[in-house]
C-alpha cells in the first residue's frame, strides 16, 4: 500500500505524524511525505522520503500579516485564519496533485491545516485521514465551520483538476490526546498513543545524572516568539528572572532564533539549543512553556507537572484542558510577571501539591492508548477495507 502524508508550512505539524509514518513503514507500506521546501530537511531527519510541494511559506509572517495586524474582532471571526489556510492550500495544490496523479497513493494522511491534501486525495481516488496535533479542534463545531469555508473557497481548485469538492474533508481522524484532554466532539476518530518526537539529537551526559535540585525545563516552542511583533510573546527572560530566586536547576531549551532573543543569561541557567525536549523531560520536576500541544503532550507522556503561559487561541485551549486535569498551573500573559511566575513554580513543586499525581495520571492514560502499529492496523481495517467496499474491489 502507498501512504502519502501531507503537512503544511510548519515542521512541528509534521513531527506529530512521524510515529504513525514509522508504523506504516514498519508494516511494509510505502510512505512519502509531501511538504513545503523548508520542511523537507525535517522530513529527511526523520528517516523518511520527502516530496517538495509548492513554494516556501513563512507561516509566522503570514500570521503576523493576516492575524496579528488585524482587528481582534476579525480574528475571532476566523476570517483571517481561513485566508491563510486557503492561500497555503492553493500554493501547494499544483505540485501535490501532480505527484498524486503519478504515484497514485492508496491513502492520504494530512495535518489538520494541509487542506490541499483533499484535492490530491480526490484526484487519486484515495481516502483521506486527518492527523490531529493535539486536542482536535477541527472535530468541533467551530473547527468544522472553518473547514467548511476553506472547502468552499477551494471549489475552483477542485474543478481545475477535474474533481468535485467532497461533502467533508476527512473520512476519519487520528487523535493523539489522552481521554482527559480530548475534546467532546462527534465524528469518527481513532485514538493514537502519543510518542514524543521532537527531532533527532544527542543525549547530553548531564541528563543522565540525578540533579541535586529540582530540574525545571523552560521552552517556548518554535512559533510563538515570532507569531506577532509583540515583545511579550517571548516570556523566557521573565521566567529566568523568577527562577533566579528559587532553589531549582533551570534548563532552557530554545531554537537558534530564540537564543538570539534571550541574550546573555550569565550563570542563571543551562541553555541548550535545538535539543529535543523528550531527552530532557524525564529528569525534570516541572516544565514551563507557552501551552503548545507538543510540549503539553510530551510533558504529559513523562508525567511532568506544567506551568503554562498561553498567548494564542490553541495554546489557551490546551492550557484550559490541562488545567482541568489538575496537572498544571496556568498564568495569563497579562499576569505573568516574575513574582507571579515564581509563586506558581513554588506551588507546582510543593511536596504535598496534587500536580505530580495528576500528571502521572495523564502519563498512565497515554500509555494505555493504542500504539502506532495498532492504530495502523485499525486504519487498514476501518478506512482501506471500507474504501475497497465502496468501489466493489
Amino acid at each position: 500500500m502507498r501512504v502519502l502524508l501531507t503537512t503544511a508550512a510548519w515542521p512541528s505539524h509534521y513531527m506529530f505524524m512521524v510515529p504513525l509514518a514509522w508504523a506504516f513503514r514498519a508494516a511494509g507500506h510505502e510512505v512519502r511525505v509531501a511538504a513545503q521546501p523548508h520542511v523537507v530537511e525535517t522530513v529527511l531527519k526523520s528517516g523518511l522520503t520527502a516530496v517538495p510541494v509548492g513554494p516556501d511559506v513563512d507561516f509566522a509572517q503570514l500570521h503576523r500579516k493576516f492575524v496579528a495586524e488585524t482587528d481582534p474582532a476579525q480574528y475571532r471571526s476566523r476570517d483571517a485564519i481561513i485566508t491563510i489556510f486557503h492561500r497555503v492550500a492553493e500554493m501547494m495544490a499544483p505540485d501535490l496533485v501532480r505527484f498524486a496523479e503519478s504515484w497514485k497513493p492508496d491513502l492520504v494522511v494530512r495535518d489538520p491545516v494541509a487542506f490541499a491534501a483533499s484535492v490530491a486525495a480526490e484526484v487519486a481516488g484515495a481516502p483521506l485521514v486527518r492527523h490531529a496535533w493535539g486536542p482536535d479542534v477541527y472535530a468541533t463545531d467551530p473547527g468544522k465551520w472553518l473547514a467548511h469555508h476553506v472547502l468552499e473557497r477551494l471549489g475552483p481548485t477542485y474543478e481545475l483538476y477535474g474533481v468535485r469538492p467532497p461533502d467533508s474533508f476527512d473520512r476519519l481522524a487520528v487523535d493523539p490526546t489522552p481521554p482527559s484532554l480530548r475534546l467532546d466532539a462527534p465524528g469518527p476518530s481513532l485514538p493514537l498513543r502519543y510518542v514524543p518526537y521532537n527531532g533527532p539529537g544527542v543525549v547530553p551526559p548531564w541528563v543522565l545524572e540525578s540533579p541535586s535540585r529540582p530540574r525545571v525545563c523552560v521552552t517556548w516552542g518554535t512559533f510563538t516568539s515570532t507569531a506577532t511583533d509583540q515583545p511579550d510573546m517571548f516570556l523566557v527572560p521573565t521566567v529566568l528572572d523568577a527562577l533566579a530566586g528559587l532553589d531549582v536547576e533551570p534548563v532552557v531549551a530554545v531554537t537558534g532564533a530564540e537564543r538570539e532573543l534571550l541574550g546573555d543569561v550569565g550563570g542563571r541557567a543551562r541553555i541548550v539549543q535545538d535539543l529535543p525536549i523528550h531527552t530532557v523531560l524525564p529528569s525534570c520536576s516541572a516544565v514551563i512553556h507557552h501551552g503548545g500541544a507538543t510540549t503539553v503532550l510530551s510533558a504529559a507522556r513523562f508525567g511532568v507537572p506544567q506551568l503554562t503561559m498561553p498567548h494564542l487561541f490553541e495554546q489557551r485551549l490546551n492550557s484550559d484542558l490541562l488545567e482541568a486535569t489538575g496537572a498544571c498551573v496556568q498564568l495569563t500573559a497579562a499576569h505573568a510577571d516574575a513574582e507571579a511566575v515564581g509563586a506558581a513554580v513554588t506551588e507546582l513543586l510543593r511536596q504535598d501539591a496534587p500536580y505530580a499525581a495528576a500528571s502521572r495520571g495523564l502519563r498512565d492514560e497515554i500509555q494505555a492508548m493504542p500504539s502506532p502499529p495498532e492504530t495502523v492496523a485499525l486504519i487498514e481495517e476501518k478506512v482501506l477495507r471500507g474504501a475497497r467496499a465502496d468501489t466493489g474491489d
